[in-house]
């Protein structure tokens, strides 16, 4: 059963989103940047053994699950990523990692993490899982969450196990040699938990189930468990000295002077009667300026004719009479009748002939 799922980063991202909008240095923004990057790895590891537990142990009333918790004591924090608890109260901590590549164990228990060109250092799960073990189990003593029975506490047994994703590598010394089998991948967890328990010894065997609890006890423990739960809130200004000037937004863009501003209501009212455009409108007005005369004009205004001024449709209209009349005119140099294509061919080239109707020979001359 899943007591308490995994808190939302989300909060935390968007807080350092807003310190890479400030006025920052390189380092602070790589630093920063960084952090997201962290966050967000984290969680996609977190996640993916997330899906594993919560696939076999969802409905499950012989184990107690608990996603992400965070204890403190005294100054100590343990960030726990998993905890699943059954009724032997065997309690597993598991620590989740998101190892892109794969990692590699050295025989002197060191690991190793390769970033794509070459192996880095970077610090052992496994201890770093002891300590939260140390410490769970030091505040569970303290406050007395134990099951008892007859006045007695019963004792739990805690388990550590590494989850890396299931297409990490994983490379590993001789068992002799440094035993890393408490590294797995998340998709094999139950399989290496049911090897322990079939590893067990009879002495072993009949203690753990001398410790039986029934459900309602195990859920009860479970949920004081997860009460105990302290979430952390980190200052990430302070953490990478954005000072309370730096928090300042990083200026905008000044607003546009006045007479941007005139021609940016120009060019969304239409300009024949003042109704307020739509931008795609503007778009269509401007990609057809040709057929609209340039203006910005509405839907309605678009449909009606464009006024064009009056001499020329004058002349546009005695043109085309002259032309599609019986008459087409003479010559006027040497006064020879002129048929209607010459007719209309010296009217659009009226600047050409200084007016006149010319025949052919004449335009040549």
């Amino acid at each position: 059963m899943i007591i308490k799922k995994a808190d939302n980063r989300k909060s935390d991202v968007l807080e350092l989103q807003r310190l890479l909008g400030c006025q920052i240095a390189a380092k602070q923004r790589f630093l920063i940047e960084r952090e997201i990057k962290c966050i967000g790895s984290g969680v996609r590891g977190e996640d993916t053994s997330a899906y594993y537990i919560d696939f076999h142990l969802h409905d499950s009333r012989r184990w107690a699950v608990i996603h992400d918790l965070r204890i403190e004591d005294k100054g100590f924090v343990a960030q726990i990523d998993h905890l699943l608890i059954n009724r032997c109260l065997d309690v597993y901590v598991l620590e989740s990692k998101n190892y892109y590549y794969g990692i590699k164990i050295t025989p002197e228990s060191e690991f190793l993490a390769w970033n794509g060109k070459g192996y880095v250092g970077i610090e052992s799960p496994i201890e770093q899982n002891r300590r939260h073990i140390r410490l769970l189990e030091k505040v569970v003593t303290k406050t007395g969450l134990l099951p008892t029975r007859l006045g007695i506490p019963m004792p739990a047994s805690y388990h550590n196990y590494v989850l890396v994703a299931p297409t990490s590598r994983i490379d590993r010394p001789n068992a002799k040699m440094f035993d890393s089998k408490m590294v797995i991948k998340a998709d094999a967890l139950l399989e290496a938990i049911e090897k322990r328990v079939d590893a067990m010894g009879v002495v072993e065997t009949f203690a753990s189930a001398a410790k039986i609890v029934s459900w309602e006890t195990l859920e009860g423990f479970a949920r004081s468990l997860a009460r105990l739960h302290r979430p952390g809130k980190i200052d990430y200004a302070k953490k990478f000295g954005v000072t309370i000037q730096d928090a300042k937004p990083a200026p905008k863009e000044l607003p546009a002077t006045s007479k941007s501003a005139t021609h940016s209501k120009r060019n969304t009212i239409c300009e024949t009667c003042g109704v307020e455009v739509e931008s795609k409108v503007v778009y269509f007005c401007r990609m057809n300026a040709a057929k609209f005369a340039g203006k910005i004009l509405c839907q309605p205004c678009q449909k009606k004719p464009v006024p064009v001024l009056e001499p020329e449709i004058i002349e546009l209209t005695e043109m085309v009479e002259r032309v599609e009349g019986k008459s087409h005119g003479t010559c006027g140099k040497c006064g020879s009748p002129v048929d209607k294509k010459v007719a209309y061919f010296c009217q659009i080239n009226k600047e050409r002939f200084d007016g006149k109707t010319l025949c052919r020979t004449c335009q040549s001359a």
